[in-house]
C-alpha cells in the first residue's frame, strides 16, 4: 500500500509540473487570458480533489505545511536575531574605532596646545621673544626644549617661533617639510587676529626634496604671543606655529579606516565641511548636510544611518575637544553585513536539511497511522447505511485504538440516544406550551393597569393615573424575555418604584438617584437591586415616625469595578440583627446559590448575594453598615462586564 501511495504522489507531482508548464505557456503567448484563467482554476480544482480523496495525502500535506511553517519561523527568527546581533556588533566596532581615533588625535592636539600655553604665560619666554635677535644663549636653550618636545611627539614636524621684527626660531621634526611664505603669512595673520587665542588651521605644505610632486597639506596650531602687562592685555610680540606631520596624520587616517570602503574625516561642526582627509581636493567639501547638522546639534558623539543613491551609509561622529571639529567616519552599510553572508548560507542549508528530515519522518508516521483510520472510516460508512451492530477491531492502545473503542461504544448507545432525543423533544414542546400559558396572567395584569390608567385620566385623578402607568412600565420590564438589563434601565425601574412609594408616604419619604456618566450601559442581571431598595423603604423608612431619605448611587470603583450604594436614614439595624445578617451573607457565599435561611424579609438579601457571587465571583458581593448617626448603607460591588463578555 505504501508503494502505491508513493506512486500516486509521483503522479501528483508530475501532473503538477505539467499543469504549471501549460499555465506558463498560455501566459507567455498571451493569446487567450480567459482560457488561461479557466485552466488555472481547473488545475487547482483537480489538485484539491486529488488530495481530498486520500486521508494519507491530507495528513502528509498537513505535516508538510506544519513543518514548513515551524522550520520557516524558527530558521528566520534565528537568522534575523543573529543577523541583527552581527549588525549591532559591526556598528559597535565602528563606533569604538571612531572613538579610539578621536581619542588618539585629541590627546596629540591637547599635548601641543598645552605645550604652547605653557610658553604663552612664561615671562622668561616673552623676554626671549622680544630680544630673539640678540640672545644666542636663549635661542640655544629654547631650541633644545622645543626639539625635545618634537622628538617626544612625532606627530609634530615643525615648530616656528616668529618675532614681529622678523627674527624667528625654527625647529624641524623627523620629516623635512616646508610651509610657503604666503601660507605662513596667512597663519600669522590668523593668530594675531585671534589676539592670543589658540587656533587649529588646515595648512598647505610642500617637501623641497620631492620636486614635481603635488603639495600636501596638514594641520597647524597657531597662537599669538602677547607681552605680559598688569594694566593692559599687552601687545603681540610674536607668533607660535606648530605644524603636524602629514605622514603621521596619514597613518592616523589609515588606522581609522579599518573597513573596506570606509572613510574618516576631520569635519567643521558648524559648517559640515571637511577640514582634513587623505585627499587634499576634498578639503572644504560639504560632508554633513545642514539638516543632519541640525539633528545632531549638541551631541558630543553618536551615529546614524544615511540613505544615498549609492546605497546606505553608517555615519559615526565624535567631538574633538574644544577645536570645533569632529571626527566623522563613513562606512557603507553593505560592509556591516559582510559577516552575515556566510551565516546566511549555513542557515539556508540547515533549514533545507531540517525540512527534508521532517518530511521523511512525516511520511513514515502518516503510513503507520492511516490503516486504523481507514478501518474507522469503513465503520462510519456502515453506520451511515443503518448498520448499528458494526464492531471495529481494537489492536492498539494509543489514541487511534481509543477512538475505535469509543466508536464501538457509540454504536451500542445510538439506538438509546435516538429514543432519548425523541422524548426530549416532546418534553421541550410541553415546556414551551406551559411557558406561553404562564405569560397570560402578567399580560392580563398589564392590560388591566392600562384600563385603570384610562379611567383615572378621564376622572382627573392624576395620582392613580401615574401609579397605573408606573406599574404598567414595571410589569412590561419584568415580563420582557431578557434576563440581562443595563444600569440605566434598572435605575429607571427603581425610580418608578420610589415614585409610587413617595405617593404612599407623602412627606415622610424623599429619594435621590445618581448614576455616574459612562456607566449607563453596564450590563447587570435584571431586578438585582430591587430587594435592597424595598428593604430600605419597608424596614428603614416605614418604621420611622419622621420618615427619611433613600439614596441610590452608582460610581466607578477600582479597574473594572462598579459600586452601587443604597442608603437610608431611617431606623438603623440593631447590633444583634447586624450580626445575624453578616452570617446570612456569609452563608449565602458558601452555599453557592443554595436556599437561604432566615426570615422572608432577608431572603431577597441572601438571593442578591448569591446571584452576584455566582455571576461575578467571590471578590464581588454585598457589604453593609448601620448606625443611628450615619444611617444604613448597603454597598454592592459588581463588574463593568459579565464573564461571557470579557475580552
Amino acid at each position: 500500500m505504501a508503494s502505491l501511495e508513493k506512486g500516486a504522489l509521483f503522479r501528483f507531482y508530475f501532473s503538477l509540473y505539467n499543469g504549471h508548464y501549460k499555465v506558463l505557456r498560455n501566459g507567455h503567448h498571451g493569446t487567450d487570458r480567459q482560457e488561461g484563467g479557466r485552466d488555472v482554476r481547473g488545475f487547482m480544482s483537480s489538485v484539491s480533489r486529488y488530495i481530498g480523496k486520500s486521508l494519507y495525502r491530507k495528513i502528509l500535506l498537513s505535516y508538510l505545511l506544519i513543518v514548513l511553517c515551524i522550520v520557516f519561523v524558527l530558521v528566520f527568527d534565528f537568522y534575523f536575531r543573529t543577523a541583527e546581533d552581527l549588525r549591532t556588533q559591526a556598528v559597535d566596532h565602528q563606533v569604538r574605532m571612531t572613538q579610539q581615533a578621536a581619542s588618539t588625535l585629541n590627546a596629540n592636539l591637547t599635548n601641543v596646545k598645552s605645550f604652547a600655553w605653557n610658553y604663552f604665560g612664561d615671562f622668561d619666554f616673552h623676554q626671549f621673544v622680544m630680544g630673539m635677535g640678540t640672545d644666542p644663549e636663549g635661542q640655544s636653550s629654547y631650541r633644545g626644549k622645543i626639539s625635545n618636545f618634537v622628538y617626544n611627539h612625532p606627530i609634530v614636524t615643525n615648530v616656528v617661533i616668529l618675532q614681529q621684527d622678523g627674527f624667528s626660531l625654527r625647529v624641524g621634526g623627523l620629516v623635512s617639510t616646508t610651509i610657503a611664505q604666503n601660507e605662513m603669512q596667512r597663519l600669522t595673520d590668523a593668530a594675531i587676529e585671534a589676539e592670543g587665542k589658540g587656533l587649529w588651521l588646515p595648512t598647505d605644505m610642500y617637501n623641497p626634496n620631492t620636486a614635481g610632486e603635488p603639495p600636501g597639506y596638514t594641520l597647524s596650531y597657531v597662537q599669538a604671543i602677547r607681552n605680559i602687562s598688569l594694566t593692559s592685555p599687552g601687545r603681540v610680540i610674536g607668533v607660535m606655529v606648530f605644524t603636524l606631520s602629514p605622514e603621521a596624520l596619514a597613518q592616523w587616517l589609515s588606522e581609522s579606516e579599518s573597513s573596506v570602503g570606509s572613510r574618516t574625516y576631520l569635519v567643521d561642526k558648524q559648517q559640515g565641511t571637511i577640514v582634513y582627509s587623505r585627499e587634499m581636493e576634498e578639503r572644504g567639501a560639504v560632508i554633513v548636510p545642514a539638516e543632519e547638522i541640525a539633528l545632531q546639534q549638541g551631541q558630543l558623539k553618536g551615529h546614524y544611518f544615511r540613505e544615498q543613491n549609492s546605497g546606505g551609509q553608517l555615519i559615526v561622529f565624535e567631538n574633538l575637544g574644544q577645536t570645533g571639529w569632529a571626527v566623522v567616519s563613513e562606512i557603507p552599510s553593505r560592509q556591516l553585513t559582510l559577516s552575515i553572508d556566510d551565516f546566511t548560507t549555513r542557515t539556508i542549508w540547515i533549514g533545507a536539511f531540517t525540512l527534508l528530515i521532517s518530511m521523511l519522518l512525516a511520511g513514515f508516521i502518516s503510513s503507520r497511522t492511516i490503516n486504523p483510520l481507514k478501518l474507522l472510516s469503513k465503520g462510519m460508512k456502515s453506520i451511515e447505511k443503518g448498520n448499528y451492530s458494526v464492531e471495529l477491531p481494537v489492536r492498539t492502545e494509543d489514541e487511534v485504538g481509543y477512538l475505535s473503542a469509543s466508536f464501538n461504544r457509540m454504536t451500542r448507545e445510538i439506538n438509546r440516544l435516538i429514543s432519548k432525543v425523541y422524548e426530549a423533544e416532546i418534553v421541550k414542546k410541553n415546556a414551551e406550551i406551559k411557558s406561553l400559558q404562564s405569560q397570560i396572567n402578567p399580560h392580563f395584569l398589564y392590560n388591566t393597569l392600562g384600563v385603570i390608567d384610562s379611567i383615572a385620566s378621564m376622572q382627573g385623578d392624576d395620582r392613580v393615573s401615574f401609579i397605573s402607568r408606573s406599574l404598567a412600565k414595571m410589569f412590561r420590564y419584568n415580563i420582557s424575555g431578557d434576563d440581562i438589563s443595563s444600569l440605566d434601565a434598572e435605575f429607571e425601574q427603581i425610580r418608578l418604584y420610589l415614585a409610587i412609594q413617595k405617593i404612599r408616604f407623602d412627606h415622610r419619604l424623599d429619594y435621590s438617584i445618581y448614576l455616574e456618566p459612562g456607566l449607563e450601559q453596564v450590563p447587570i442581571p435584571k431586578l438585582l437591586f430591587q430587594p435592597l431598595v424595598e428593604n430600605s423603604v419597608n424596614h428603614g423608612i416605614s418604621r420611622s415616625l419622621e420618615g427619611g431619605i433613600v439614596r441610590l448611587e452608582a460610581i466607578s470603583g477600582e479597574e473594572d469595578e462598579v459600586q452601587v450604594k443604597i442608603w437610608n436614614n431611617g431606623l438603623p439595624i440593631d447590633a444583634e440583627r447586624q450580626e445575624w445578617l453578616s452570617g446570612l451573607l456569609q452563608d449565602a457565599s458558601q452555599e453557592d446559590g443554595g436556599a437561604p435561611r432566615g426570615a422572608s424579609s432577608s431572603i431577597g438579601l441572601s438571593n442578591v448575594q448569591s446571584r452576584i457571587q455566582m455571576l461575578y465571583g467571590r471578590q464581588c458581593g454585598i457589604t453593609f453598615s448601620s448606625d443611628a448617626e450615619y444611617g444604613t448603607t448597603f454597598t454592592l460591588r459588581i463588574k463593568t462586564c459579565l464573564p461571557d463578555q470579557e475580552g
